[in-house]
């Protein structure tokens, strides 16, 4: 249940994140600000390939997250569950997502600010599954 509500959320905070809060910003920096509206057709690829790369983060976030408690390497305390989160989300954004950011601003040609964007929604979206995640596994 744990995983389907963070899939849930991750589809929602997808839709805020750059439908309402950096819609026009980011369409502006993809170059995309005068490109029409896509079929729905199109549209549904597209949010059934988000939907599965959601269900991939949160699956392995959860299993990194165990990794991150002390009792599974048969130690003791464990973090808190915010401690946990924390942990979990803030090492796998600044270890695999920031980076590859940072690789499409330097090999893509793409602006910071999209970099920017892009990546805060990423820490958003981990910092989201990983509190569901501690405070529900």
């Amino acid at each position: 249940m744990a995983i389907a509500l963070c899939v849930v959320l991750g589809m929602v905070l997808g839709f805020v994140w750059l439908s309402l809060l950096f819609e026009k910003a980011w369409a502006r920096h993809m170059g995309m600000e005068d490109v029409p509206q896509p079929d729905g057709a199109a549209m549904g690829k597209s949010m059934a390939i988000f939907f599965v790369s959601n269900v991939l983060i949160v699956y392995v976030l959860a299993h990194t997250l165990g990794v991150w408690r002390a009792s599974a390497w048969g130690l003791s305390p464990d973090l808190s569950p915010v401690a946990l989160a924390l942990y979990t989300a803030g090492f796998t954004w600044l270890g695999f997502f920031l980076p590859l950011q940072m690789n499409r601003v330097a090999w893509q040609m793409k602006k910071w600010a999209l970099g920017a964007i892009n990546a805060g929604f990423d820490l958003t979206r981990l910092l989201v599954f990983s509190f569901v995640l501690a405070h529900w596994v």
